[in-house]
């Protein structure tokens, strides 16, 4: 049997198993596994989390949204009947709010407990509601300082049932301008995981659709088409089939991994297609015609995949948890796969019978090509310089002002319902933000004197460097609980002169009703401040991490030891330790291509023109990234490498002819792909993440840059001037 149906046959029956490995990937969309912090540092964060009894709750939160506000009697006196609601509905074992929230009152026997809001009494209604301000600690849980939103914390193991949520639509107290937004954390992790799942396939069968569309436009080819179009496809369906066979999670980064393998997959063949083209007249076999094929493309096809695994192998290498792990290994998987499936399987495709690319009259393309290389020949003396000094301002200028952000925007959803009451939560209640000081001490108890007003120093350092939304502390429960002993008179609100040991054993008795769970352990010997505040830039973030940082080194001694720690606050460091990681793979693999030149044509001018050649695109590109106000974040960064590998592929497939004897460059490949990939990228605009639609018109103008870079500006560095087709 001969070897090509045998060929089409493996990858004919290879892409469905690849598909069916993509489908059972399991998502990982708990947006706390995309933390990028090192995995002992989390699970160093978790242990001590454990040792305060910290334990994930069964709450779902319910924002209850009143455009008029909750400020008359009548209004919560609506609330109310909601609460009522829930408690009746089954499955749900406890809901808390401001109308049924138990409060201290002076008793015979001691304090009782009375609704903290009176509903029943209209002044005292009236009054607890104009002392807002010396109830802080408990209207900031529950009511926004706007008197907006408020909130209700219903503990139902099983979540809360469909058919209740869809009843409480009919309840006449949300006739009167009441709007509910849930957050239940198992349906934001739903969405997002239908989401990523139908981003991912739905962006590449775009992509992919653009990209044979383009490439029919400019080479009038049905059968190229289809063969590039299969062995895109497999290329992708081998990537998963790996993927599945290392027991990877699918994670938003790898949203990019198909981007990855099809503009590397589609720039080789494209060059073997046009190969093809231009040999199979001269050659007498299929045999022949397949040497003359590789002996064109070998060499550059080696060192593109070279230089873009570089880059990869640094991710791997730099990589701190799994997840990042996972994706470098997913992206150098899909790089060797695209290169062996160009070497091994798309050359012994080829034979004379069947031309994929029939188009063959590219005169016009030529004879432009030629007059603006001819202008570029002669201006050379004015435009080297100038290209020189434009590059190196341009990646001084953006290395200067460059600023890595957090990825936690990346994963809001557009026109969510869930993610527009998880961002009211953030803004109005908790802050967008979380961080924590954990306290552990080696003499004394949380519960003495001296450690409490070490722990308010602590605390005021936090107001004073973060302004927090929220702020929950050993402190907080104390002057709690002072304040029930003094049947719930709010000047009680303080730390009292003296601690009894009456007073701190029910502190330890009562610390969960204190709202105290997780933040002190049983032994009263570690303990936590947790605090909430609003969005900042990573840069700011971390100057102010690093003043609370100094402040607790002062207040840190022999016995008790302080240190701020938190999953927000360990991503956030990681995050910016590991873009500059992943910036310093980026040009690293420049200069590894460039260093490869170097090896390869012995000219330091032509490897500084590659390097210069590519660094400019890329520099160019996270330019208009911060012009837009488009974040600097690993996710971002990760695309750029998509860019890279467009930008150095051209590049070294134009120095490989320069070795040639020949005077002409063959640039239908490159312009093809160009064009074509610039096409697919535009798909990006229909993404349902709003940071990444913006990319399409990125990836345009870098592509731009650097075909022009590459055709125009790369050969005064080689110093020759370019011939275009096939007589120049």
């Amino acid at each position: 049997m001969k070897t090509k149906p045998l060929l089409y046959l493996l990858i004919t029956c290879t892409i469905p198993l690849g598909y069916w490995a993509v489908a059972s990937l399991p998502f990982e969309t708990d947006i706390r596994a995309y933390n990028l912090a090192a995995d002992a540092d989390i699970q160093a964060y978790e242990s001590i989390a454990r040792s305060l009894e910290r334990v994930e709750g069964s709450e779902t939160v319910l924002v209850l949204e009143k455009a008029s506000c909750w400020r008359t009697l009548a209004d919560f006196r609506l609330l109310k009947e909601i609460i009522a609601f829930w408690e009746a509905q089954h499955g749900i074992t406890q809901v808390s709010g401001l109308t049924n929230l138990p409060y201290p009152k002076s008793g015979i026997l001691g304090p009782q407990t009375e609704p903290f809001l009176d509903l029943e009494r209209p002044e005292r209604f009236q009054k607890r509601m104009e002392q807002s301000d010396r109830f802080t600690d408990i209207f900031e849980k529950f009511l926004s300082k706007d008197q907006r939103y408020t909130l209700l914390f219903v503990t139902a193991p099983n979540g809360i049932p469909g058919q209740a949520a869809q009843a409480l639509e009919q309840l006449s107290a949300l006739q009167k301008g009441i709007a509910v937004h849930y957050i239940q954390y198992d349906l934001i992790r739903d969405e997002l995981q239908s989401t990523v799942r139908r981003d991912t396939i739905v962006l590449a069968v775009i992509s992919l659709c653009l990209i044979l569309a383009g490439f029919y436009t400019y080479t009038r080819s049905l059968r190229g088409l289809a063969l590039t179009g299969l062995l895109v496809t497999f290329n992708i369906a081998v990537t998963f089939l790996v993927m599945h066979a290392l027991s990877m999670s699918f994670t938003v980064h790898m949203v990019t991994i198909p981007c990855i393998i099809t503009v590397l997959s589609f720039t080789d063949i494209m060059h073997i297609l046009y190969h093809q083209q231009t040999e199979h007249a001269a050659a007498r076999t299929d045999r022949e015609l397949q040497r003359r094929i590789l002996s064109a493309v070998r060499t550059p096809l080696f060192l593109t995949s070279a230089t873009n695994m570089v880059g990869f192998l640094l991710f791997l290498l730099f990589s701190e948890n799994v997840h990042l792990t996972n994706f470098s290994l997913s992206a150098i998987a899909g790089v060797a796969i695209a290169y062996l499936s160009a070497r091994f399987l798309v050359i012994r495709l080829m034979g004379k019978e069947r031309v994929f690319i029939k188009r063959t009259d590219f005169r016009g393309l030529y004879r432009v090509h030629h007059r603006i290389s001819r202008w570029f020949w002669y201006k050379k003396n004015s435009v080297l310089p100038a290209f020189i000094t434009a590059a190196v301002l341009l990646v001084v200028l953006v290395g200067a002002t460059l600023s890595i952000d957090s990825s936690e925007q990346e994963y809001a959803l557009s026109g969510s319902k869930l993610t527009k009451g998880k961002a009211i939560l953030e803004q109005a209640f908790f802050g967008a933000k979380q961080a924590e000081v954990f306290l552990t001490l080696r003499e004394g108890s949380v519960w003495d004197k001296a450690t409490l007003d070490q722990l308010e120093q602590v605390e005021a350092a936090v107001q004073d460097i973060f302004h927090p939304l929220f702020i929950n502390s050993p402190g907080v429960l104390v002057k709690r609980y002072h304040r029930f002993l003094s049947n719930g008179n709010p000047a009680a609100y303080s730390i009292p002169t003296a601690l009894h040991p009456e007073f701190t054993a029910g502190l330890h008795r009562y610390k969960t009703r204190l709202g105290g769970a997780g933040i002190v352990d049983s032994t009263a010997t570690r303990a936590s401040i947790i605090f909430g505040f609003d969005p900042l830039s990573l840069q700011e973030a971390r100057k102010r991490y690093a003043a609370l940082r100094k402040v607790l080194r002062e207040q840190s001694t022999a016995a008790a030891h302080y240190e701020l720690s938190g999953l927000q606050y360990l991503s956030d460091e990681a995050t910016h330790r590991f873009s500059l990681r992943i910036l310093t793979g980026l040009v690293l693999s420049i200069v590894f291509g460039s260093v490869l030149v170097f090896v390869l044509l012995h000219s330091f001018r032509k490897s500084a023109g590659l390097l210069l050649v590519n660094l400019f695109p890329l520099f160019a590109a996270l330019g208009v990234m911060l012009h837009l106000g488009i974040p600097v974040t690993p996710l971002t960064l990760f695309f750029l490498s998509i860019l890279l590998g467009i930008c150095v592929d051209d590049s070294i497939y134009l120095i490989a002819q320069n070795r040639k004897k020949s005077g002409v460059l063959h640039i239908v490949p490159v312009f093809i792909t160009s064009m074509v990939l610039s096409l697919g990228f535009l798909s990006l605009a229909c993404s349902s993440f709003d940071w990444l639609r913006p990319f399409g018109w990125i990836f345009l103008s870098g592509i731009a840059l650097a075909y022009l870079s590459d055709l125009f500006i790369l050969p005064l560095f080689l110093n020759r001037q370019a011939v275009f087709g096939d007589a120049g």
